[in-house]
């Protein structure tokens, strides 16, 4: 256990040195970051106009939604209408 603790502390100290002291690493490090920067920016951006749609969705979705129910109430008053139609021309031919 000892031996191994002893021998992660030299790869990790090797492997760290190693990447500092690299110019290909320093420079994946500064892209990295700038990219992460940029996508931060674009994001916030991008979430005020998400927003915007969600909203105007939603509205549309209530809109639909009301209109739907308000047809549905329509058809089933009509359904009930003619059932009854036709219901009391059964009553009347029954007699």
């Amino acid at each position: 256990m000892f031996i191994r603790r002893i021998i992660d502390h030299l790869l990790n100290q090797v492997l760290v040195e190693g990447l500092a002291n690299s110019r290909w690493f320093q420079r994946f490090a500064v892209w990295s970051n700038s990219a992460m920067k940029e996508l931060q920016a674009k994001s916030k951006d991008h979430s005020a106009t998400i927003d915007t749609h969600m909203t105007s969705f939603v509205d549309l979705a209530k809109q639909k939604s009301q209109q739907v129910g308000a047809e549905r109430a329509g058809l089933r008053q009509e359904f009930q209408q003619e059932l009854k139609k036709v219901q009391d021309q059964q009553q009347q031919m029954k007699r």
